[in-house]
């Protein structure tokens, strides 16, 4: 059984939920048009979508944040609205992660980290979310390899940033 989840995307509903009204969530299902339309390895959920799957953001919010290697508009689904960011996706500190659409990839805690504070407002609206899974995400997250990626990355400043952010609570 199939559901449509965007103009030109469908879903394979699991068995398990079919004949009921299930959806999948954002994150996967960002992920999953991802990979579709970019490739498994050139598709990374990013940003609050990351912090999402790492337990930063104890919630679901009705947007997800990809990476991949175009620049592409924003695309709305029923389920939420997808926002496609350009990256140079082969230098991003990445983890493998498992949806209930399959598996893929999201970037690192350090790297989400990183990313958080260097555009708090990238999804708008969500700056505080952003800044709150940041704070979050720095206590979990190993210090050589955020001080690592902000140098190999040139995100100098937004380590600096996050330092700040965690010594003002």
């Amino acid at each position: 059984m199939l559901l449509k989840v965007a103009h030109g995307y469908y879903a394979l509903v699991p068995e398990v939920n079919r004949g009921n009204k299930w959806r999948p969530e954002i994150e996967s299902l960002a992920l999953e048009i991802g990979q579709a339309d970019y490739g498994d390895d050139k598709a990374i959920l990013m940003h609050l979508s990351a912090a999402r799957l790492q337990g930063a953001i104890p919630r679901a919010i009705a947007v997800a944040v990809i990476a991949i290697p175009k620049q592409r508009p924003v695309l709305e689904t029923p389920n939420g609205r997808i926002v496609f960011v350009k990256r140079d996706v082969t230098r991003l500190k990445r983890m493998k992660v498992k949806t209930e659409l399959g598996e893929g990839w999201s970037t690192s805690k350090e790297q989400t980290a990183l990313d958080l504070v260097a555009r708090p407002n990238l999804v708008i609206g969500m700056s505080q979310f952003a800044e709150e899974a940041a704070r979050t995400l720095y206590f979990l997250s190993d210090k050589a390899k955020l001080k690592s990626i902000a140098n190999d990355q040139r995100l100098k400043s937004s380590f600096g940033r996050l330092q700040q952010l965690v010594n003002n609570d």
